[in-house]
């Protein structure tokens, strides 16, 4: 534990277990892993020394790498987030990703004296990895395997007691399902496909108990930093500064429904006692922010209310996101009514049901149960849903007539299509429970967009009746935003060429916050949002909703700041739905946030002194890596030498949809192939990468001190 070692943030321990050999050694992380902060940049410096990029993601010689960050549990608010880091088994190249982890874990897992875990190896048996402070064993988890995540986690819970938190995968990990998962006992799931990875170790779970704490250089400005935070500088979820609904003390109420949805007349319905109303949360007032989210407000409307329990959170999260509710009319189909989630696995389940749905009680409320019962199902299950893409394919593939074709008639005529005509919300839990037990053709779903597209002909027109290429197809459900087997995650459809650009540089979705924060935040467009960028990226550097413009230099400034910033958070570790703190809530700063706070908290807590500038230099390194990594996956896996064209093309829907519309129309948010390319030029020298390849010069490496990266690239012909 850091109080103990004497070192302030990171706890100074890196923990290896063996899964092989059953042997469990310990590190330091410190100085080896210093300049790759924690977190993210921790793990790829593992992958990067020690797997060889060809390896087989599945296989004994492969490593999945827990990691926190210097801030994680130190006090600073929203830093309760854990990375995972691996070799993909679904995407194109087959190169480094990430799973990012909420809930409390974290926090116990840095407690317990652990700054990363590196587990290697393969157990000839199911096994789960306890850790409780310095005692760390391989338990036998033969009898939670083949159980559900709720089930395994509860299990083992009771076992070990209530005070540890608990991990596991489920059916689908188990079963090496690419779309897989892990979900936390509190409903918080890291994706990506780890589940697999940790299947095919025969991990089922990790649980975790830690008594420690975290050693902070200047503690008493750790807090006055964090009443400042949340003061001054916090809004809703995703920092949102503005109310959904007007309320007396704001300025501005928003202009588009946005994730602060707190206001007098919500409230949590089913709260144990009776309904609480979420009052109003004026800025300055700290023991309120936590009213402010109410995202089930955002993602369903004011029906919501009518099931929610309460909104709960991450570890140190002032601002909760997790709305919890009971819908009562799950019950009436034999199925769990209780459901805690955020984000894409519970608002996009309607998707499954592509020839409509039916209401269940009131007006408006299908999207909301079936929601509550697929959230609930993938994560039985521990099914990822690769950012929506799981059930968007399956959707154009059903609505275009390839679904039908690729099935068996046998296997086809056995799916309970009744069950999708009816809109019953059990017909989400067959699709995951058929995905999450390989069963039949219809299971292809879980191999991923990349490699399910191979498989079905799905990425060449004349492979397939639908007679197109659905990465290119210009059709409302397609979002892969290149041809690497993922979605853009809040890329050209609101971010413009910034979403776009940091939306290619990663080896899945990109889940960078730092635009749509701003974008789609609800503040007024010239008197807060282009006024507050403006003011830290210069003139031209942000668009407005359909009124894109040409790309520019402050432009490629914002999407570098996003593309490394989310390298930061990953590292640090913190979260980046609600960190950087770009757009503030209050009137009396002019709306004008505080980039400079990420510096600041590290300063404090690690007893160094840390710039804006130092912050972004170690997060580029990161970035730099990533790169490398990405390049060299590519060479080895693909024979391509050039990530231009093999990864960074982007999906012709992009340029071709809207052809009402020109490019740079008002009402439009089509991009324009000329400026694209152009878009690429800008970035890659800013990057100080090759502007034919894509990939990072030697200079640019060694600069940020990885010249074995460089050597490696050399030793390829990539450089």
């Amino acid at each position: 534990m850091s109080v103990l070692n004497g070192i302030n943030g990171w706890a100074g321990t890196v923990l290896r277990v063996n899964l092989t050999t059953g042997s469990i050694t310990r590190e330091d992380t410190l100085p080896k892993y210093k300049d790759y902060i924690g977190g993210m940049g921790l793990g790829y410096k593992v992958i990067f020394d020690e797997v060889p990029l060809d390896t087989d993601p599945l296989s004994e010689a492969s490593k999945v790498v827990f990691a926190v960050g210097p801030l994680t549990a130190s006090g600073v608010p929203c830093s309760g987030r854990m990375n995972v880091s691996f070799l993909s088994c679904w995407s194109k190249g087959y190169s480094i990703i990430d799973a990012h982890m909420g809930g409390h874990i974290a926090h116990a897992f840095k407690y317990a004296g652990y700054d990363a875990m590196i587990v290697e190896g393969q157990s000839a048996a199911p096994v789960y990895i306890k850790i409780e402070d310095e005692k760390v064993s391989i338990e036998d988890a033969s009898h939670v395997w083949g159980k559900g995540t709720f089930e395994a986690n509860a299990t083992l819970a009771k076992e070990n007691g209530d005070e540890f938190d608990v991990v596991s995968i489920g059916q689908a990990g188990e079963n090496l399902v690419p779309m897989s998962c892990m979900v936390t006992s509190f409903g918080n799931s890291g994706g990506g496909g780890v589940g697999a990875l940790l299947g095919s170790k025969k991990v089922k779970a990790l649980v975790v108990r830690g008594t420690g704490a975290v050693k902070v250089a200047r503690p008493t400005e750790v807090r006055l930093l964090s009443n400042y935070m949340i003061k001054e500088l916090v809004g809703g979820n995703n920092n949102h500064p503005v109310p959904t609904y007007p309320q007396s003390w704001a300025e501005y109420s928003a202009t588009s429904a946005n994730r602060w949805a707190g206001a007098p007349h919500i409230h949590w319905e089913k709260a144990p006692g009776g309904p609480i109303s979420a009052g109003e949360q004026p800025v300055g007032q700290i023991n309120v922010a936590a009213m402010r989210c109410n995202k089930g407000v955002f993602d369903f409307g004011e029906i919501s209310t009518k099931y929610t329990v309460k909104v709960g959170g991450c570890s140190s999260c002032p601002v909760r996101c997790y709305t919890e509710y009971d819908m009562d009319p799950l019950a009436d189909y034999d199925l769990p009514t209780h459901v805690s989630n955020t984000c894409m696995p519970i608002i996009k389940m309607a998707e499954w049901y592509p020839e409509g749905t039916k209401d269940f009680v009131d007006e408006g409320d299908a999207k909301m149960i079936l929601g509550g019962a697929g959230a609930r199902a993938a994560d039985e299950y521990g099914v990822w849903c690769n950012y929506g893409n799981l059930y968007e394919d399956f959707n154009m593939a059903y609505t275009t007539g390839v679904l039908q074709d690729v099935i068996p008639e046998d296997e086809w005529n056995e799916i309970p299509w009744d069950l999708m005509k009816d809109g019953d919300p059990r017909w989400v839990y067959e699709c995951y429970r058929r995905i999450a037990m390989k069963e039949g053709v219809f299971s292809d779903l879980g191999l991923g967009t990349y490699r399910l597209y191979e498989k079905w002909g799905m990425d060449d027109a004349s492979k397939n009746v639908a007679g197109v290429n659905f990465y290119d197809f210009v059709h409302g459900k397609n979002f892969n935003i290149g041809h690497n087997g993922y979605p853009r995650h809040h890329g050209p459809e609101n971010c413009w060429q910034a979403g776009t650009l940091y939306s290619m540089m990663y080896n899945r979705d990109c889940m960078v916050h730092h635009m749509i924060n701003v974008t789609s935040n609800g503040a007024p467009f010239e008197a807060v949002n282009k006024r507050v960028m403006e003011h830290f990226f210069g003139e031209g550097c942000f668009d407005k909703q359909k009124a894109y413009t040409p790309i520019n230099e402050n432009k490629i400034k914002v999407a570098k700041w996003a593309f490394n910033g989310k390298q930061w958070h990953d590292s640090a570790t913190l979260c980046n739905w609600m960190y950087p703190m770009t757009i503030s809530p209050s009137k009396q700063r002019e709306y004008i946030g505080d980039l400079d706070l990420d510096a600041k908290y590290m300063s404090a807590v690690v007893g160094e002194d840390y710039t804006r500038e130092d912050i972004e230099f170690m997060s580029e390194r990161i970035s730099q890596l990533l790169r490398a990594m990405t390049a060299i996956s590519f060479k080895l896996n693909l024979d391509s030498s050039n990530l231009r064209q093999d990864h960074d093309k982007v999906s012709d829907w992009v340029f071709d949809k809207e052809p009402d519309f020109k490019p740079f129309e008002e009402g439009t948010v089509k991009l324009d192939r000329e400026d694209w390319e152009k878009s690429l030029d800008m970035f890659y020298e800013a990057m100080g990468w090759d502007k034919e390849t894509g990939i990072p010069t030697r200079e640019t490496l060694e600069k940020f001190g990885l010249a074995d990266a460089a050597d490696k690239l050399e030793e390829l012909g990539l450089i």
